[in-house]
């Protein structure tokens, strides 16, 4: 066996038609993303778990562009070719696959799959792009998202919170994996991070009966919450307790209108009409898709 790997490498980089015997021309025709999981398994496991996978036929989405007739939201649902800034064009085919894997890779410039690696890859030909290792790459589609974080002086981006990498190989499937060694592969999950205490400086201040919270976003780099479409939505609630027992409660709303601004302090004001001697502040979330908002922390006074 172990002659056999290097004679299978000597065959493949010495013959010059090793493109030819191995391309697979359906590839460059913008297949469904079931094709691409022959091999990039991970990767299309990942994917199809994901909002991208979902985005055309969730039923958040069906109620939000009444089942399709609101078309200024659709093309990035089921986007044809993803572009650096500007919305990209609906493509009229496999939109079931909402926004798929040769929506984000596949360029028509250069009839070729793009990434962010130097790869050689026989059944499709690649180009090594590194605008995928860059936040723009994500503007054409999450506009607004893309010009808060710009405001904000970060050396994260996009990728690092929501496309984590771990090592290992873009390729599943043999021979193709033998021509591959371990690299950073990023999580096609495309994952909204679990907010947590730490991410924001809670404080309170009492004075003419009223309660005021002060909040201030440490650590997300843009807005929270944040969307293009959609309704995303943050929950203060707070709690007024006397001896132990719970006197009074009131609770406020933050959309993306109003959200919580990148090292910004929100100032929130709770009327109080009774007496108490203990305050708990919980910050809660509920994204577009959730049905019950999630606990993030609690914070006692």
């Amino acid at each position: 066996m172990r002659f056999i790997i290097p004679l299978i490498g000597i065959f493949l980089f010495s013959c010059d038609k090793v493109k030819d015997v191995f391309q697979e021309k359906d590839l460059l025709q913008r297949p469904v993303a079931k094709r691409c999981s022959e091999c990039h398994e991970n990767i299309y496991n990942q994917w199809k778990e994901s909002r991208h996978a979902m985005a055309w036929t969730s039923e958040e989405f069906k109620r939000a562009s009444e089942n399709y007739s609101k078309t200024k939201c659709l093309s990035c649902h089921a986007p044809y070719e993803i572009t650096v800034s500007d919305k990209p064009n609906l493509r009229d085919f496999h939109r079931e696959d909402g926004v798929n894997c040769v929506a984000c890779h596949f360029r028509d410039s250069t009839k070729s799959m793009h990434g962010p690696y130097d790869v050689f890859s026989p059944p499709h030909p690649s180009t090594q792009d590194l605008q995928y290792t860059k936040a723009e790459i994500c503007s054409g589609c999450h506009q607004e998202t893309f010009k808060q974080w710009k405001s904000v002086a970060t050396d994260k981006n996009c990728q690092q919170c929501h496309m984590p990498a771990e090592k290992g190989k873009l390729i599943q499937k043999f021979p193709f994996d033998l021509m591959h060694s371990s690299k950073e592969v990023h999580h096609h999950g495309f994952m909204v991070p679990k907010s947590k205490k730490d991410f924001f400086d809670v404080k309170i201040d009492k004075e003419n009966g009223n309660l005021t919270v002060k909040i201030i976003n440490l650590k997300v780099p843009h807005n929270v919450p944040t969307a293009d479409h959609g309704n995303p939505k943050y929950y203060v609630d707070v709690i007024f307790y006397k001896n132990g027992k719970e006197v009074y409660s009131d609770s406020q709303m933050i959309t993306p209108k109003e959200a919580f601004l990148p090292k910004q302090e929100k100032i929130l004001t709770f009327p109080v009409s009774t007496d108490y001697d203990k305050i708990k502040v919980t910050l809660s979330r509920k994204l577009s898709w959730q049905k019950e908002p999630e606990k993030i922390a609690s914070y006692d006074f």
